[in-house]
């Protein structure tokens, strides 16, 4: 992380509870569409550098994800993530498949159905992060990636490198517990304006 931007631990605490504020709506809405309690947790939150980021999620294994630009009081491209095998045991669970139909054919309905969850997710926790900083974010449309770690963040940074605000999820849905990820690529500008956004919900908290 640059040397630059240090969140303080308040800083970093708050981030924390804005998104998981976020994933609590998110998981109402999800329960709500698939008729089935769905809970979802950010037990933690963490900056990587870039080049970092791959080797987390194991760079030679293939990642599903979806992505959405959002500018605002800073601006980022942010990123649900699931290890393949994660994303389509997710895409079952979520439409009700049965266990008997071949991964092929779930991998036909994949990215409809993981558009609409990470469209769900990553949008309550950018309201939860809107609404606390009193600010309008401004969300593109998503997009969909099903690639290697490596090569999938290597297209949704445009090769401009960065560092990431990494959160692990845990996603808990019939009985079954999923873990995947959500990540922020922000430029050094971004985490300066996002670090100051931050110190000023905790200065009207005091």
């Amino acid at each position: 992380m640059p040397d630059q931007f240090i969140l303080s631990e308040l800083e970093q605490d708050l981030l924390a509870e804005l998104f998981n504020l976020g994933v609590g709506r998110a998981a109402n809405s999800l329960s709500q569409m698939v008729n089935q309690e769905v809970t979802l947790t950010v037990p933690s939150v963490k900056f990587l550098e870039m080049q970092d980021m791959a080797g987390k999620l194991g760079s030679e294994e293939r990642v599903c994800a979806v992505g959405q630009s959002l500018h605002g009081p800073f601006d980022a491209y942010s990123l649900l993530l699931f290890p393949e095998q994660s994303s389509i045991e997710v895409v079952r669970r979520m439409l009700g498949l049965q266990e008997s139909l071949s991964n092929e054919l779930v991998l036909e309905m994949q990215q409809e159905a993981m558009n609409e969850v990470g469209n769900i997710v990553l949008n309550a926790c950018i309201g939860s992060i809107s609404n606390s900083m009193n600010h309008t974010i401004m969300v593109e449309l998503p997009e969909y990636y099903l690639d290697q770690a490596d090569v999938l963040f290597e297209k949704a940074s445009d090769g401009s490198g960065g560092t990431v605000l990494f959160m692990t999820i845990d996603m808990r849905l019939k009985n079954s517990e999923i873990v995947g990820y959500m990540a922020f690529l922000l430029g050094i500008l971004s985490l300066q304006k996002l670090q100051l956004e931050l110190k000023k919900i905790l200065s009207g908290m005091m």
